[in-house]
């Protein structure tokens, strides 16, 4: 029997079901067909099968279009999106030579960018660490004259009891000496009750405020107290336990190269000083009780550098203002009794600036010292870099996901067909470039953590991964939501927007529109290509230049022998004459002023006699040598004599041509100097301008007195049998000193050391170049393989016509020729901009020259020419009867 309308109802549960998660715009309609059909078929059958049907139909609309844009719409896209990976793993294995190529180009440009953003991230973090942050700066020296502006870091040693006494905003005061004085840089050190040398770096004077300052903790002894008393030091642990291991070394004695009758009495044991802190060395010596020698008590010389500590919320240019205060109230007639002459000059142009601890290393403000800086440039470009190689992925990602989209053009329109909406296939695009750039991630890493360990060595750093960081991870996993995102947004939009029956049919086409995207993303990449190849030229011409430039000295076959502090004088003079006796010895000299790095440096004012204190005067280079120094180095004098060794000669004086020009001497010989310390000297010679700093400053002023070195004697031997020669010399040495390995090194050599920062450069220049380079030939391929794709029942025909390969493969490579030409265009103006700009700064620069531009852009043409020949010579050769089989 029939029930009637009065006594049944739809299912309550399902009607709640479907109001839950339709819309709200379809619920009233929907709701009303369901109750008629459900009445309707209870009527006809029965209200169990009413009942049955009724579930089926709300069932039925659990569909994308039916939902509210609520929970239940992003459960879909949940449900969706996982459905959307493994389209993408299924996409990846049909494709896999493509899909490896893919990520292989975009692996290369993450892990670019994961090492330089490493490089900068630790450049960056330097002097970062400090409690009082805010309150440290280092103090400099400020000029600004008409047309001349300058700082620089080193100031008198009476500054500090002034700034303790008239600044009451400045808690702590410390000097510093980093410049090659006393027993700063490298010594010989042993433990006072043995008598076995050890050479150890890493030395330089602080007064006592320093640890504070800089907050450096403390293993053993307080930071307050331990270097309080003269002949302290304070020793970094890994010294404590490499010298006095297991044990409180505090009290314990240390013999710098053999003076035992000055030994350091060790005050405290530091923590290893961080490597993101800009002060490195492992000694410190106390400049209390060093109050001997030039300048080190008087207000002549500047060669202190001032670290202070300010009291809290003190504004920092209220202290640069009364800095120049106490300096002309308290300062300037200690300077004049000095001899300091350009006072007038000082007061009208000459202030200080506070430099925040923060700077230090970057030095951004370019403060002249004495001290290892990283370069803010560097930091700069290197980050362009990183941006340009990434986005030249992403550019590469595009071309290569589009390069194919004829193949995907008939399953874009089916699945329109069977329902897809555009949303739906925007986000399966998009998913697929996130997990495509989610392997290129994790590949990327691979990459990273293999060319770590070189990349370390070629920018002498420690670099980490820092996977155990907190923002590591998140970090990784963001760049790669946000770069799959951008990626893949042109792909998603441009292969979403097909029509079905044309993509169904196989007549999807680029518009011109589209293919001018296309070759413009290949202009790009070749164009910042062709940059990056012109700047590493540059570097590498200019690098060779410096190499085999005429220095005006000889540095090869010079082997400087070092350490000789711990030698008595007598013994020094002995090792020279046991040295001369040997047959491969030539010449040799006791001087450690060395026209490379890591000599000895000093500098004097000078003036002509009788002229000091009517002009300015200027500074020289002094340095001590003697008779044998001109010689040994095979430098040429010009005019006048050498210096014979003798006592006359304590008075005279060797100038360089620089220095003549600076005294406007047009008969140099015979004429009287005074130097600050009012020592008078008669000029004996001139000698032959020579590089005695970096070739890429300017050769300055240069005086020559005689003098002995006490730590370097060279020896230039003459023959080509260098191990024969330093046999020799070890075993001289070896009869004189024992207890203590000989230590040498080659002037060449250090002189090329002298131009490492511009090797390293170079080196990373011409890494991320290969890099550009094989990430844009990756995008040059993603689109000749596109365009053959293209235009492969084109080829067919013209094969079936007649045409030879050769004639195909000009037509195919035509248009690829054409973009690489316009991307040479373009780079070559911005490249000669860069190049400038990368030779400003630096003095003895090579010229820019139109074959260095022509080797740059023949590079560029043969390496996309062989990359387009590829594919242009296998679509030449493909039978064309496979691609005509279906017309």
């Amino acid at each position: 029997m029939k029930n009637s309308k009065r006594h049944i109802a739809p299912p309550r549960l399902a009607e709640k079901l479907l109001l839950w998660f339709l819309k709200d715009e379809l619920a009233e309609e929907v709701l009303g067909d369901l109750d008629e059909k459900f009445y309707s078929t209870a009527e006809k059958h029965s209200t169990r099968k009413a009942k049955r049907n009724y579930w089926f139909q709300v069932i039925n609309y659990m569909r994308p279009f039916a939902f509210k844009a609520t929970k239940t719409q992003r459960i879909t896209t949940n449900l969706m999106i996982g459905h959307f990976f493994k389209l993408s793993w299924r996409t990846l294995q049909r494709n896999k030579i493509f899909s490896s190529i893919k990520i292989t180009g975009f692996a290369i440009g993450i892990a670019a960018c994961i090492l330089i953003s490493l490089f900068i991230g630790h450049e960056l973090t330097y002097d970062r660490h400090y409690q009082n942050q805010d309150q440290i700066f280092r103090i400099a020296n400020q000029y600004a004259g008409t047309g001349d502006y300058g700082r620089w870091a080193n100031m008198q040693g009476p500054f500090k009891p002034i700034l303790e006494d008239y600044i009451p905003e400045i808690e702590l005061v410390a000097r510093t000496v980093f410049w090659k004085w006393g027993d700063v840089g490298e010594n010989h050190i042993r433990r006072s009750d043995t008598n076995a040398n050890i050479f150890e770096s890493g030395f330089f004077y602080a007064d006592p405020e320093l640890l504070e300052i800089l907050e450096i903790p403390m293993v053993y002894g307080n930071a307050k107290t331990a270097l309080t008393e003269p002949n302290s030091i304070v020793i970094s642990k890994s010294k404590a336990d490499k010298f006095f291991p297991g044990i409180n070394p505090v009290g314990q004695q240390l013999i710098l190269n053999d003076r035992a009758t000055q030994p350091y009495t060790i005050g405290g044991v530091m923590e290893d000083l961080p490597n993101t802190m800009h002060l490195q060395g492992d000694f410190i010596l106390t400049l209390k009780g060093r109050e001997s020698g030039p300048g080190s008590t008087g207000w002549c010389c500047s060669n202190y550098t001032f670290y202070i500590r300010t009291k809290p919320e003190t504004q920092k240019r209220a202290i640069e203002q009364k800095l120049v205060k106490v300096r002309d109230t308290y300062v300037m007639d200690k300077l004049s009794e000095a001899g300091v002459t350009d006072l007038e000059d000082m007061q009208k142009y000459r202030s200080y600036y506070l430099q925040p601890i923060a700077n230090v290393y970057l030095n951004p403000e370019d403060i002249e010292d004495y001290q290892q800086h990283g370069s803010i440039e560097l930091v700069w470009i290197f980050g362009a870099i990183a941006l340009v190689i990434l986005l030249l992925a992403c550019l590469n990602f595009i071309n290569l996901s589009t390069a194919k989209l004829i193949n995907r053009s008939k399953e874009v329109g089916l699945r329109k067909v069977v329902g897809s909406f555009r949303s739906g296939l925007i986000w399966q695009f998009l998913v697929e470039s996130v997990f495509y750039c989610f392997l290129a991630v994790l590949l990327g890493l691979v990459f990273v953590t293999l060319a770590l360990p070189t990349f370390n060595f070629i920018a002498e750093k420690s670099l980490t991964i820092p996977w155990t960081s907190p923002w590591f991870i998140p970090l990784l996993l963001l760049s790669v939501l946000v770069v799959g995102l951008i990626s893949g947004i042109y792909p998603a939009l441009y292969l979403s927007k097909f029509s079905p029956a044309e993509a169904l049919k196989g007549k999807t086409r680029l518009s011109r529109k589209a293919s001018f995207v296309r070759g413009g993303m290949v202009v790009f990449q070749f164009t910042a290509t062709v940059i990056l190849i012109i700047c590493t030229l540059v570097l590498h011409q200019q690098f060779n230049h410096y190499m085999n430039q005429s220095l005006g000295y000889d540095k090869e076959q010079v082997i400087n022998i070092l350490g000789l502090e711990s030698l008595e004088p007598q013994k020094r003079d002995v090792l020279k004459e046991e040295l001369l006796r040997l047959p491969t010895v030539e010449n040799a000299t006791l001087g450690d002023y060395l026209p490379v790095s890591g000599g000895r440096t000093s500098n004097a004012g000078y003036w002509l006699d009788g002229r000091k204190s009517i002009d300015p005067g200027f500074e020289a280079a002094t340095w001590l040598v003697d008779e044998d120094y001109l010689q040994t180095m095979s430098m040429r004098l010009v005019e006048g004599r050498n210096l014979t060794g003798q006592s006359l000669d304590s008075a005279s004086i060797i100038i360089n041509q620089s220095m003549q020009k600076y005294l406007q001497l047009e008969q140099p010989i015979g004429a009287r100097l005074i130097d600050m310390f009012d020592n008078k000297y008669s000029v004996i010679g001139v000698v032959e301008d020579f590089y005695f700093e970096s070739l890429t400053g300017n050769i300055g002023p240069l005086a020559m007195l005689q003098g002995k070195g006490s730590s370097t004697l060279s020896v230039k031997v003459n023959t080509d049998q260098l191990s024969e020669a330093v046999a020799g010399v070890n075993s001289v040495w070896a009869s004189l000193k024992p207890h203590q390995p000989i230590r040498y090194t080659f002037l060449d050599d250090r002189f090329e050391c002298m131009y490492d920062d511009l090797l390293r450069a170079k080196t990373i220049f011409i890494i991320f170049s290969v890099l550009s380079v094989t990430v844009a030939c990756l995008g040059l391929f993603a689109l000749s393989a596109f365009t053959i794709e293209q235009r492969g029942k084109e080829i067919s025909v013209r094969k079936v016509l007649g045409a030879s390969v050769s004639r195909i493969f000009r037509l195919l490579a035509t248009d690829f020729i054409r973009l690489v030409l316009i991307s040479i265009v373009i780079a070559i103006p911005i490249g000669w901009y860069l190049a400038q700009g990368i030779l400003q700064d630096m003095a003895n620069t090579i010229r820019l020259s139109w074959p260095l531009f022509g080797l740059a852009a023949i590079i560029a043409f043969a390496v996309a020419l062989f990359t387009i020949s590829f594919e242009a010579i296998k679509a030449a050769l493909v039978n064309p009867a496979e691609r005509l089989r279906s017309e």
